[in-house]
């Protein structure tokens, strides 16, 4: 199977992946890059000529790991930059029943999208059934080959902002790679981090970036709910930074430093940098760190409840991310916090293997597991229309 290439923009560092597909589902990473940049807060970018720097260093740093000469890229969307609709649809498949094929469900889809309402400035980025309805049954799997007359279903539909690509692609273009496919940053995350078994109910995803947290809510292989909060990392150092009236830089170490949940009374903490030295009470480091967690899980608990999901169902809810949840003890408080029983189950991997590279991990599983399939198929002879369909299926999710 051919090596694939991913640019991923997170919310303070782009990432930059060129690897191949291993045995047993495993990936081999051939070369990475990782730069930090000023980051996007609503859906812009604070400095383009941050984003701009950083995405030629990332992808010249890959290229010099890997040796090889990067063409293009898979690009993946951050939530703040994608727009989700959903719509159900149904079609007659004649007069009397009849066997469904593979065509009926691309006809389904592309129904589905037309009663869909695109955002203002945004063009489709994939298409993806959450389930189908043949009499009366719903099913997440294809219905091929099933006898009807009739085949309903609600199709999950992911758009991406136009200005995000065509910044992107700026940079791109001056280096000669172009963007082969967009995906959707929340989606790769999840098919990877989230078994198939626990997506059959709704599933919750929550990525904590550097200045917003994403929560999604999965269904199947699709994206049902999506939502961005305003609180990320940088909050609680700012927080700090405010409260502690010390530099930010100072407050990130202390944030790092802090362990959640223990007493720490009368304990205090120096706080040094280059202009001198301050002694800080660890209560009140505690009181301002806890104050801000408390005010981040209140909202995606309300979130995942506007979002249709019943918190007391206990769906499956994994994590990832980071600046927050690499503090100490930041997991068990959130458990705690949300009364869900929380994930964070990021596969292991040799280098970068952290929480907060799952979405440029997600990204290349998806798109080498997609390769792999067009791979299988292609090299088979007088094959099946289902299988053309699923690979079809497969293939919605990149359409850029």
């Amino acid at each position: 199977m051919k090596p694939a290439a991913i640019l991923d923009i997170g919310s303070s560092k782009v990432v930059c992946l060129y690897g191949s597909a291993a045995q047993k589902d495993g990936i081999v990473v051939h070369g990475a890059g990782v730069a930090p940049y000023d980051g996007f807060i609503d859906g812009a970018f604070l400095d383009r000529q941050s984003l701009h720097t950083a995405v030629v260093d990332a992808i010249n740093k890959a290229e010099a790991e890997s040796c090889m000469r990067i063409r293009d890229v898979a690009l993946t969307v951050p939530p703040s930059f994608s727009k989700l609709e959903l719509s159900d649809s149904t079609i007659t498949l004649g007069s009397r029943a009849r066997r469904t094929e593979g065509a009926d469900v691309d006809r389904l889809i592309a129904q589905s999208l037309k009663k869909a309402k695109t955002p203002e400035g945004y063009v489709l980025m994939h298409s993806t059934p959450v389930f189908f309805l043949v009499d009366g049954v719903s099913s997440t799997e294809l219905p091929i080959g099933l006898e009807t007359d009739e085949l309903s279903g609600l199709v999950s539909h992911m758009f991406v902002k136009e200005e995000y690509i065509k910044t992107v692609q700026d940079t791109l273009d001056e280096m000669g790679v172009e963007i082969s496919m967009c995906i959707s940053a929340a989606l790769g995350e999840a098919v990877m981090l989230i078994p198939e078994a626990e997506r059959v109910r709704p599933a919750v995803l929550i990525d904590v970036g550097y200045y917003q947290t994403d929560v999604s809510i999965i269904e199947s292989a699709a994206i049902t709910g999506l939502a961005t909060l305003p609180i990320g990392g940088y909050h609680f150092s700012s927080d700090l930074a405010f409260g502690l009236e010390v530099p930010l830089e100072i407050a990130e170490q202390a944030k790092r430093r802090y362990v959640f949940s223990l007493d720490y009374k009368d304990k205090t903490e120096v706080l040094r940098n280059e202009k001198g030295s301050k002694r800080v009470a660890l209560s009140a480091i505690s009181l301002i760190v806890e104050a801000r967690a408390e005010e981040l899980c209140l909202l995606i608990r309300k979130e995942i409840s506007d979002m249709g999901v019943n918190a007391q169902a206990r769906p499956a809810t994994y994590l990832s991310g980071g600046g927050f949840l690499m503090m100490r003890g930041a997991l068990d408080f959130m458990k705690k916090a949300l009364g869900l029983s929380i994930k964070r189950d990021m596969p292991y991997t040799p280098r970068l293997s952290s929480s907060n590279y799952c979405s440029a991990f997600g990204a290349l599983n998806f798109v080498l597991r997609a390769n792999g399939a067009e791979e299988e198929t292609l090299s088979k002879q007088n094959e099946p229309e289902e299988g053309s369909i699923l690979l079809k299926k497969v293939k919605e999710f990149f359409t850029k």
